[in-house]
C-alpha cells in the first residue's frame, strides 16, 4: 500500500524539485506534513474542536463529583461511566497543554478540579489499598468490584501530568503546597513498587510491562528535575536512583531474535500473548516528546525515544502484523493507512470476548509517532543511517534501504524520505477521520470487517489521541 520512492519521484518528475519544495514549505511548518493536503488540514481543525468539546463535555457530567472525568458516557454495554487513573491523567495531560497555549480560564478551573479529585483518590480507602488502585466511581469512591490491580502505570502518569500543569501554573504556593506532596506521593510509591507485578494498560495481565516501566521513567525523570528545583536533594537522589535500575530493566524487554521489543516479563496470570506485540510500546515512546511553559519537557536521550532504532523496528512489525490479520486493511485505498489494534491476539470486541479490532487510540498513536519521528529526525545534527535493527521501517519506504545506507542530512534523498514518511503519516490520520461519524464522533473501536464505530461512544480518550497526534503534526507534540 505504500507508495514506493520511485513513483513518488516520478509523479514529481525530479527529486530535486521535491527537495524545493519541501524545504521551503517546512520553513514554515516545522512538523513535516507534506503541502497539498488542505483538505486533510481543514478537517483537523475542525476534529480538534469538536473533540476538545467532547472531551470537556465527558468532565463533570451531571450528578458527579468536580474533577470527575468520565471515560466515556456510555453507561451499559459497556459501561464505561468510571475514571481511569490512567485515562484521566492522559487527558488532563492534553487540556494543560490547551490552556498553556490559550489561558483559558475554563481549563483552568477544570483542571484545578482535576487535581483535587485526584488527590482524593490518592487518600481514599480502595480494595488494593495502593496507589494503583485503577478507577473510581463518580462520586470519587473506589470501584469496589473484581478488576485487575494494582495498575501502576497510573500514578506514573498522573504524577508526570501534576508535573506539567506545575510548569504551566503562575501559582507558585499552590504548586508548593499541593502539587507537591501529591506529586512526591505518587513518586515515591513508584520508587517503591516499580518491580512488583501490575496489571498492564488493558488490564489484562499481571505482569512486569514496558509500557509501565517507561512512564514510571518518565515521571522519575521529571521528579529529579522538579525536586533540585526545591533543592530537595534527598528525592531527587532516590528518584535518580531508581532510574537507573528501571532503564536496566527496559533494555531487557528488546527480542534479538524477533527484532522488536516484548511488551511484558514474568507473567503471573491473564491473557497470553504469543507474538508479544503490542501498542503500548508506542504509546510509551511518544510519550517522550513534547514541550512546555516555553521549555522542553521532551526526553531526548535516544533512550526508546521514536526515533530510536528499536521503537522503529518495533512499529515495522506491529503495522504488518495489524495489516495483515484485519480484513479492513485489504485493498486499502491509496490515501489510507493501516487501521492500528491494540496487539495481534486481542479478543475485545468493545462489548464481549470474540475478535479484536482497530481502535482510534492506537491509529492515533501511530500517525503521533511517525511525526514525532520526524521531529526527531530534524533535531539530530547527523544523518540518518541505516542498520539490521531500524532496516525494516526504513525499507517501506526505500526499497534500497540497506544496511550501511546513510541519508545525508538535507539531501535530497534525506529530503524525500521525510515527506514519505509524513504522506503516511497523513495516511493514518485519514483512516481516522474515514471511521470517524459524521459529528465528529470518535468510539473505541472500528470493526475489524466494516469499519463502523463500536465500544464505548466518545471516549474520552480517543479524542484526546486525536488532538496529540495532531498537535505532533502541527511540530508541537504533546506529552
Amino acid at each position: 500500500m505504500h507508495i514506493s520512492r520511485s513513483l513518488v519521484f516520478l509523479s514529481l518528475c525530479m527529486s530535486s524539485v521535491q527537495s524545493a519544495i519541501w524545504q521551503g514549505w517546512s520553513k514554515g511548518r516545522s512538523a513535516g506534513v507534506p503541502p497539498g493536503n488542505t483538505a486533510l488540514d481543514d478537517w483537523v481543525e475542525k476534529q480538534e474542536a469538536i473533540s476538545l468539546k467532547v472531551i470537556l463535555s465527558n468532565i463533570n457530567p451531571p450528578g458527579t463529583r468536580r474533577g470527575f472525568f468520565a471515560a466515556s458516557l456510555s453507561t451499559s454495554d459497556p459501561d464505561y461511566f468510571y475514571t481511569w487513573t490512567r485515562d484521566a491523567a492522559k487527558v488532563a495531560g492534553v487540556l494543560v497543554h490547551a490552556y498553556d497555549t490559550s489561558r483559558r480560564t475554563d481549563l483552568h478551573d477544570v483542571l484545578i478540579d482535576y487535581v483535587e479529585f485526584q488527590i482524593g483518590t490518592q487518600q481514599t480507602t480502595t480494595l488494593c489499598q495502593c496507589l494503583g488502585e485503577p478507577k473510581f466511581n463518580p462520586d470519587g469512591t473506589g470501584f469496589s468490584g473484581e478488576w485487575g490491580r494494582p495498575q501502576n502505570d497510573g500514578p506514573a502518569v498522573r504524577a508526570s501530568t501534576f508535573l506539567l500543569l506545575s510548569q504551566a501554573l503562575s501559582q507558585k504556593k499552590y504548586v508548593t503546597n499541593i502539587l507537591r506532596p501529591a506529586v512526591y506521593r505518587d513518586l515515591d510509591y513508584i520508587v517503591d513498587n516499580w518491580a512488583t507485578p501490575s496489571f498492564d494498560l488493558w488490564e489484562e495481565v499481571l505482569g512486569v510491562h514496558f509500557y509501565t516501566l517507561m512512564v514510571m521513567r518518565r515521571a522519575l525523570l521529571q521528579g529529579v528535575a522538579f525536586s533540585r528545583s526545591y533543592e530537595d536533594a534527598i528525592h531527587a537522589a532516590n528518584y535518580q536512583g531508581t532510574i537507573g535500575s528501571i532503564e536496566e530493566r527496559l533494555e531487557s524487554f528488546w527480542s534479538p531474535s524477533r527484532n522488536y521489543i516484548l511488551a511484558t516479563q514474568d507473567r503471573v496470570r491473564g491473557y497470553e500473548k504469543p507474538s508479544g506485540l503490542d501498542i503500548a510500546i508506542i504509546l510509551a515512546a511518544n510519550q517522550l516528546s513534547g514541550s512546555i511553559g516555553g521549555s522542553s519537557s521532551s526526553i531526548k536521550d535516544g533512550f526508546f525515544t521514536p526515533d530510536s532504532d528499536k521503537v522503529l523496528a518495533t512499529a515495522a512489525a506491529l503495522e504488518y502484523s495489524f495489516g495483515t490479520i484485519y480484513p479492513l486493511n485489504q485493498d486499502l485505498p491509496s490515501h489510507l493507512g493501516i487501521a492500528i489494534g491494540r496487539y495481534p491476539e486481542d479478543v475485545y470486541d468493545g462489548h464481549r470476548s470474540s475478535q479484536g479490532n482497530p481502535w482510534f487510540i492506537t491509529t492515533s498513536a501511530f500517525t503521533e509517532l511517525y511525526y514525532n519521528i520526524i521531529l526527531a529526525f530534524k533535531a539530530r545534527p547527523t544523518d540518518i543511517t541505516v542498520n539490521h535493527i531500524n532496516r525494516p521501517f526504513f525499507v517501506k519506504f526505500d526499497s534500497q534501504a540497506v544496511p550501511g545506507k546513510i541519508y545525508v542530512k538535507a539531501s535530497d534523498e534525506y529530503n524525500l524520505l521525510l515527506a514519505d514518511i509524513a504522506a503516511s503519516a497523513d495516511r493514518f490520520l485519514a483512516t481516522v477521520k474515514y471511521h470517524e461519524q459524521a459529528n465528529g464522533s470518535l468510539s473505541e473501536q472500528f470493526n475489524r470487517w466494516t469499519g463502523f464505530q463500536q465500544g464505548a461512544r466518545d471516549l474520552t480518550w480517543s479524542h484526546a489521541a486525536l488532538i496529540s497526534a495532531t498537535r505532533a503534526r502541527a511540530g508541537r507534540p504533546l506529552a
